[in-house]
């Protein structure tokens, strides 16, 4: 008798542990903010963004460990803001994520995407191309690597999602002096593929 009892009580603590990571799931969610022990799809998009751009915390298994941590730390000591392993509001702004977090849907590149008309050169990461900013990160301090655009934030501004047909998604994260009203420079990885893309009119989808 005394056996069941015990059992008992122990389900019932049980349940009451559930029901707890569940309300603390939905605060989580509602209060924008991932940190460790947290888990989900919102983890594995965060991850995906951080691999993106070279924040590298693992396989995007959607579970915040300290892979996770130490990569939103390190991307939050590049960009200037505090510095504390914790993906809050703030964090997932620069990561150009805090809308699609808050909606928890994939983007959609129609209903309220907008649709821009173009014109987009190219430029990589060489010394030539970033004369005399060479070796600098972009101006939203991510490392330049394919999927860093440049703008001029008075049209499109910074951290603004994109997708460029031929070119793929990519950030507004970067700015240059030739940069002004509707054109893009479009980082790429290597100086011939920039050279390959050329100038061309394109019709970006703000995402």
């Amino acid at each position: 008798m005394l056996n069941k009892k015990v059992l008992i009580s122990i389900c019932l603590l049980a349940m009451v542990g559930i029901f707890s990571g569940l309300m603390t799931g939905s605060a989580i969610a509602a209060d924008n903010v991932l940190s460790w022990g947290d888990s989900g799809s919102q983890v594995s998009q965060l991850q995906q963004t951080l691999n993106k751009y070279g924040y590298w915390c693992g396989s995007a298994d959607g579970i915040f460990g300290s892979k996770t941590y130490n990569g939103v730390l390190s991307f939050q000591k590049a960009v200037g803001i505090k510095a504390d392993g914790v993906a809050g509001p703030v964090t997932l702004k620069y990561l150009g994520l805090e809308q699609s977090k808050n909606t928890n849907t994939q983007v959609s590149r129609s209903g309220s995407s907008r649709t821009v008309t173009m014109v987009a050169t190219g430029y990589c990461t060489c010394a030539k191309c970033n004369y005399p900013f060479y070796g600098q990160p972009s101006y939203l301090g991510y490392p330049l690597r394919k999927g860093i655009i440049a703008t001029d934030p008075k049209v499109i501004p910074m951290g603004t999602k994109l997708y460029v047909p031929g070119y793929g998604e990519g950030i507004a994260a970067d700015q240059g002096g030739a940069i002004k009203g509707n054109r893009l420079d479009l980082c790429f990885s290597s100086h011939q593929q920039a050279l390959n893309w050329g100038m061309k009119t394109v019709k970006v989808i703000i995402l």
